[in-house]
């Protein structure tokens, strides 16, 4: 009973609430009529839909059962505000929970929490939380100004909501698109391109990188924190790994097909959006089958810790990448830009990564189960592709999201919840017995491969 109450007075609690209560107003409020504006009106039936919407706007994922048009403006402000909150709640939810009045915090957790986001002074948590709101709306704003100009030169029907809307939802890493047809009629256009990719890239980056790096142009003597030196090589270099292999493998002529300048965005911004953003400029269901690998790889990947971005992460991944092509030495400790990674941080990242695997894995098999009698011809692909979309909170689909039964939503809603959520409830860890971590067992020997 002890460890129950421990668990249920625990962050998880806090944490768990706050995305729920959201999740759950969200859909209360896409029910009502008043925020539908398509035809036969929200019935029983529809109920499924406004939750799969609020959840997959919540955890800032883009999957979508209706199009986004069909909502009405009262809606699409609704979506809007979930995103918003879903995309700031996992980054300031830690800091927050330390400054609230009257409560209290684990000392083992505050140190995750130290951790988590790069070691930042305690005292400064409250400079933190304005930090964290001020870039929010600072760059959400620079980014609408440069969409609404975009939507405006290229005629559409509401420029400064329709700006506002995907500066948001590009900057938090959502993917929910205002317009039918995605990004597609806009691929060409290297204001809009260009802004979104910058929006993704600030926001999926991680707060504590770009605070590190304004503190760095005040103050040129002070190094960069080893993560953000990190983030700052693993980032670009998958971006360019990305780029390079949408064209070399198109095979399909998805790309090679367009005029070399519109092939040449509409790759970088395929690289850039895969990892937890979720635009689209080109149709993915046309990508060949060793594209789509990449696209698994990249969503799988996603963004920066401390960010709107989903994903085992980029520093995660950039750790495992290390250990797989150079290995660890005798104590276990990887050494890297003249640090040296420890063998905790080592195994942590490896038991993220198998946990990610292992929900991943059961989303594959249960969304298999339950959509074979009445797949109506969906694929292994196309099954894995929404999976793996949905723990990233990516959000690219090859078509099926609307089609799929409502057991199917349901647990494409869970993944969703699972890889936004829950991923990020894993690394707080529960405080073990004092005495448990005092014992030291005799060593075993295993033998490896």
């Amino acid at each position: 009973m002890g460890k129950k109450r421990h668990f249920w007075s625990s962050e998880r609690l806090a944490l768990f609430s706050y995305f729920i209560g959201f999740i759950l107003l969200g859909t209360l409020l896409l029910s009502f009529p008043v925020s539908w504006s398509g035809a036969g009106g929200i019935s029983r039936v529809a109920l499924v839909d406004a939750f799969f919407t609020a959840i997959s706007a919540t955890c800032v994922t883009g999957l979508i059962t209706i199009d986004t048009s069909l909502w009405s403006r009262f809606g699409q402000w609704i979506i809007l505000a979930l995103i918003q909150a879903g995309g700031l709640g996992i980054v300031t939810f830690g800091m927050l929970y330390l400054v609230l009045p009257k409560v209290r915090i684990s000392l083992k957790n505050s140190k995750f929490l130290r951790e988590s986001f790069v070691a930042e002074q305690m005292p400064r948590a409250r400079q933190m939380i304005r930090s964290i709101l001020g870039t929010t709306l600072f760059v959400e704003i620079i980014g609408a100004m440069l969409l609404i100009l975009g939507f405006f030169r290229a005629g559409t029907t509401a420029p400064v909501f329709e700006g506002t809307f995907h500066a948001v939802s590009a900057f938090c890493n959502a993917g929910f698109s205002l317009f039918s047809e995605g990004l597609v009629p806009f691929r060409s256009d290297s204001l809009v391109n260009f802004t979104l990719m910058g929006l993704i890239v600030f926001g999926g980056i991680g707060f504590m990188v770009i605070r590190d790096i304004r503190r760095k142009f005040r103050d040129w003597r002070r190094p960069l924190l080893f993560h953000t030196r990190l983030m700052l090589l693993a980032v670009p270099v998958f971006i360019v790994v990305g780029f390079a292999g949408y064209l070399l493998l198109d095979t399909t002529g998805t790309f090679s097909d367009l005029p070399w300048g519109e092939r040449l965005m509409a790759a970088l911004f395929q690289s850039v959006t895969t990892r937890t953003a979720g635009f689209n400029t080109v149709d993915q269901a046309s990508l060949s089958m060793t594209s789509r690998w990449l696209t698994l790889m990249l969503m799988l990947i996603g963004g920066g810790s401390g960010s709107t971005a989903g994903g085992i992460k980029a520093s995660t991944a950039f750790i495992l990448f290390i250990v797989l092509f150079r290995g660890v030495n005798e104590r276990g400790d990887i050494r890297f830009l003249r640090r040296r990674i420890g063998s905790a941080d080592v195994s942590r990242a490896a038991m993220f990564f198998l946990k990610a695997i292992s929900l991943l894995f059961i989303s594959i098999i249960m969304l298999g189960i339950i959509e074979y009698p009445n797949s109506g011809g969906f694929t292994a692909s196309e099954i894995v592709f929404e999976c793996v979309s949905a723990l990233g909170t990516v959000g690219l689909s090859m078509g099926i999201t609307s089609a799929l039964s409502t057991g199917g939503k349901l647990v494409i809603a869970a993944t969703m919840f699972a890889g936004r959520v829950g991923l990020f409830s894993l690394v707080i860890r529960m405080v073990r017995d004092r005495a448990e971590a005092l014992i030291e067992y005799p060593k075993g020997e295993v033998l490896i491969g």
